[in-house]
Parts: structure tokens; C-alpha cells; sequence
């Protein structure tokens, strides 16, 4: 086996690392963030509390991974329905959290735009990135990159990190900033209205969600190993 191919296997293998430890600390922190959301929005008094919504809907985006899974439904019944807000308060609070969210993926896209290129130069080659990669999803995102924010904005996992990605292939700061705060407004909308009709049963939607959560994830992973193996059989011919 020549050098060059085992770079190529140890750059693989790198890059599966880093994919697997970062959904694990995903989960971790999530999990321990219920806690740490429940219990300060259930004792906090009002007005504190939505600008307490703000900030753990701006971390959660900006890559702290807060669960908006559950920060969003507890909003949902402890500050629109158990005050009585009805429609308008949901309508509300999915404002607030979708500026939040649009706030946080913006430090994301701001560290992408700064700071990804000079990264995939210097450390890309470890995990098999290069930058006529990012040259071509950049091309590839040109053609429709307010579609897919939106979407992205849609999905648990991927969410967190469309920010950053944004930054990195150059989408225009005006288009990433509708996109997003679009797609975030119809995710907390979504939660938010569950909270409000369910109450303090809006634990019941916990397991499904989590469910979702770790089969996206999954299914993440999966396509990254594919793509992985694709590479660097692709390398080792060539």
C-alpha cells in the first residue's frame, strides 16, 4: 500500500471521527439541555420569559444545541396558553424565536464567510475536503440557495448548521437572513402551537422527536460513510 493511499484511508477515517463525535455530542448536550430549559422558563415571570425564549432559541442556533424541540412547546404552554395570549401570542413567540434563531445562525454564517475557506485550505486535506469541492457546492447552491435554506431550517440536526454552510459557499447575506428567518418562524410556529394545545402534555411528543432526531442523524452518517468509500476508492484508482 502506497503512501498516498494511506493518507487517503487515515483522511476517511478522520472525517468519520469527526461526523460520529459530533452527532454523539449533539444527543449529550441535548439531552441535558432539557433540564437546563424547563426548569428556567417554569420559574421565570413574565417578560423575563420571553426574552429568556430569545436567548436559548439564539443559542440553539448558533450551534450551543439547545433542544428547540423542547424549548419551543414548554413557550408554547407556559407562556401562551397558561396567559391566555391564543392565537396572536403563538404568532408572537414564533417571531421572537425566529429572530433568535435568524440572530444565531447568523454568527454561524458570519464564521463561515470569515473563516471556512482558510480552514478547508489548511486542515481539509485531513478529512478529504478541498476546496474545488466547496467550489462546487457553491455553484450548486447559486442556482436555488433560498429554497434549500428554508428546507434545511425544517430539519432537526441539519438546522443547526445551515448557518455556517450558508457562510462558506457565499450566499448573500440579505437572501440567507429571509430564508432563514422564514423557515425557523414555520419550525417554531409548529412547536409552539403543540405546547399551546397540549399543555403540560407536550412531553408525550418527546420521544417521537428524539426518534426523528437520531434516525436523521443516522441516515447522516450513513450517507457520509457512503461518500467517504466512494472517495476514496475514486483516489486510490486514480
Amino acid at each position: 500500500m502506497g503512501s498516498s493511499e494511506i493518507s487517503v484511508r487515515r483522511a476517511a477515517l478522520w472525517r468519520m471521527a469527526a461526523a460520529s463525535a459530533a452527532v454523539l455530542v449533539t444527543f449529550v448536550i441535548g439531552g441535558a439541555g432539557v433540564v437546563a430549559v424547563y426548569y428556567p422558563l417554569r420559574h421565570a415571570g413574565f417578560g423575563i420569559d420571553w426574552l429568556l425564549v430569545f436567548a436559548l432559541m439564539t443559542g440553539e442556533s448558533a450551534g450551543i444545541h439547545l433542544p428547540s424541540e423542547v424549548i419551543l412547546p414548554v413557550g408554547g404552554w407556559l407562556l401562551v396558553r397558561d396567559h391566555h395570549l391564543g392565537l396572536m401570542g403563538a404568532l408572537g413567540l414564533a417571531c421572537v424565536g425566529g429572530a433568535a434563531n435568524t440572530l444565531g445562525s447568523g454568527l454561524l454564517y458570519v464564521a463561515g464567510n470569515r473563516g471556512g475557506r482558510p480552514l478547508v485550505r489548511r486542515y481539509g486535506r485531513y478529512f478529504l475536503v478541498h476546496e474545488s469541492d466547496i467550489d462546487a457546492a457553491e455553484a450548486r447552491m447559486r442556482r436555488r440557495p433560498g429554497r434549500m435554506l428554508f428546507v434545511s431550517r425544517l430539519l432537526p440536526v441539519v438546522r443547526t448548521y445551515g448557518g455556517f454552510v450558508a457562510g462558506l459557499l457565499r450566499v448573500p447575506a440579505g437572501e440567507f437572513a429571509v430564508a432563514t428567518f422564514l423557515g425557523s418562524f414555520v419550525w417554531c410556529l409548529a412547536f409552539i402551537v403543540l405546547g399551546w394545545v397540549l399543555g403540560n402534555q407536550w412531553s408525550l411528543l418527546r420521544l417521537p422527536i428524539e426518534v426523528t432526531g437520531i434516525t436523521i442523524g443516522a441516515l447522516l452518517l450513513a450517507g457520509l460513510a457512503l461518500l467517504t468509500a466512494a472517495q476514496v476508492r475514486r483516489l486510490a484508482r486514480s
